[in-house]
Formats: C-alpha cells, structure tokens, sequence
C-alpha cells in the first residue's frame, strides 16, 4: 500500500509524477508479481515523461509560432504540389540544428513559407530545441526603436535561441540603422545558432534590400559562407563546411502548407 508520508515528500521535491504513479500502482493489475525495480523504473519513467512532455510545451509556447498548430506530419503531399518530401522529411530531424545550418524557404504570398516554417520550427521544439518566430518589421521594431533593459534582455535570447525563424525577411528595403542592427544579431549568432529565413526573394534579391554596400556583404555573407547553397530550389539548405549536398533534388517550386 502506497505511504501517504511518502507521497508527500514526492509532492514536496515536485516530483508530483512519480508520486502520482506511485499511488496507482496500489490499483494497477500484476503489481504485487511486480520486483521492487521494476515498481521503481515504472514510477522513474512517468516522472521522465512527465518533464520531457512539460519541456516541449514550454518550448513551443516560448517559440511564439504565428502558425502554432503547423506540423510536418500534416503537410499535404498532393502531386501538383510538387513538394521535395524527401528534404522537408530530412529537416524535419533536426540535425540541420544540431549541425547550426541555415535554411532559407521562398516563394511568393500565400505560398505557405510561414506554415512550412512554424512545421519545421515545431519539430526542433519536440526536439528540444529553444526556438523563437518573429517577423522581419517587429524584429526591426525591437533592435531599432527600444533602447531600454527590456530591449537588452531580448536581444540576448534572440542571440542565444538554436532556432530564430525569421519571416517576412527583406519584404521591405532597410533603413536608416536596421541594416547595421540586422548585421550585429547576424554577427552574434554566427555559427552559433540556426535561422530559418522565409522570403519572397532568394538571396540574390537581398543584397540591393539591405543596401550600404559593405554591410549587405558582411550580412548575407555570415548566412552563406563556406555553405553550399542550393540555389535552383525554393528551399535551400545552408550546409556547413565539408558537407555535400545530397545529389537528385527537385527543382519543382515549393508551394508548401
């Protein structure tokens, strides 16, 4: 029979799984035919579920998806699509991530970039990935009209964060100092994080966007250097140094969502 003394201890350490499952056993079929570890793994692995679960909701939530509900699972792989499954499928592992690679999704509005993009997003959440999603003008909202400690703090974790997706990216030229604050969230997050860049132009289109010459270089640059970029696609894998792109891709547009 379950301690109550026990439990409460369980609560008071929050490990409220594991005390949970603990006072179920008592109703649980076989338990009694059941070894002291075997009890004790079952009551381990509740209380482990229970944080992973509680860890990728916090994580998808903190990711602020503007298409919270987008999953690779659900993507509609209808013929005239003309959707790459087998490179949405392998990003939807992650190791791009891991691996601090870029990806960059075109195609013109309502072509579902942002879907396909929150989708991918979702899947480093479950992978235990800190993401974040922002638009490209609330992003030069927040570097370039605040100056407060709020501000600070939110450019460190957009520094910081594995995932920034950013969508909308050069939907509108830059101005006055965006280009150059732009270029110093690049910079901090160079080799150390993974974008997600959803844009109605490819990275040719960029560079007269950004403008100021050296700053557009230095920008686009610290997303594409020493990475083989897969140009003849609407969706491009930014690949890290040494790395081959894997041969036989489509060129067919990627109308995703």
């Amino acid at each position: 029979m379950a301690n109550q003394s026990t439990i409460d201890r369980l609560c008071g350490m929050r490990l409220s799984a594991m005390a949970h499952a603990y006072a179920d056993q008592d109703s649980m079929p076989g338990v009694e035919a059941m070894t002291f570890d075997e009890r004790l793994a079952q009551v381990v692995d509740a209380e482990w579920d229970s944080r992973r679960t509680n860890k990728r909701d916090r994580l998808l939530r903190q990711a602020r998806l503007s298409c919270p509900e987008a999953r690779v699972a659900d993507v509609r792989w209808d013929p005239d699509r003309k959707l790459d499954r087998p490179l949405v499928m392998e990003l939807s592992n992650c190791t791009w991530v891991s691996d601090r690679r870029n990806v960059v999704i075109t195609g013109a509005t309502g072509s579902g970039k942002t879907w396909i993009a929150c989708a991918l997003a979702a899947a480093a959440c479950e992978s235990f990935h800190t993401t974040r999603y922002v638009r490209m003008p609330q992003l030069m909202d927040e570097l370039v009209v605040s100056r407060d400690e709020e501000w600070a703090k939110a450019k460190r974790r957009l520094e910081k964060v594995e995932l920034l997706v950013i969508d909308d990216f050069m939907l509108e030229p830059l101005k006055g100092r965006e280009a150059r604050e732009l270029l110093e969230l690049v910079e901090a997050r160079y080799r150390r994080g993974s974008l997600i860049l959803c844009s109605q132009y490819g990275p040719s289109g960029w560079h007269e966007r950004i403008g100021e010459g050296a700053l557009a270089d230095a920008v686009i640059d610290r997303k594409c250097e020493a990475s083989h970029l897969r140009s003849n696609a609407k969706s491009y894998v930014m690949r890290s140094p040494g790395r081959r792109a894997r041969p036989g891709r489509s060129n067919a547009p990627a109308n995703f969502a």
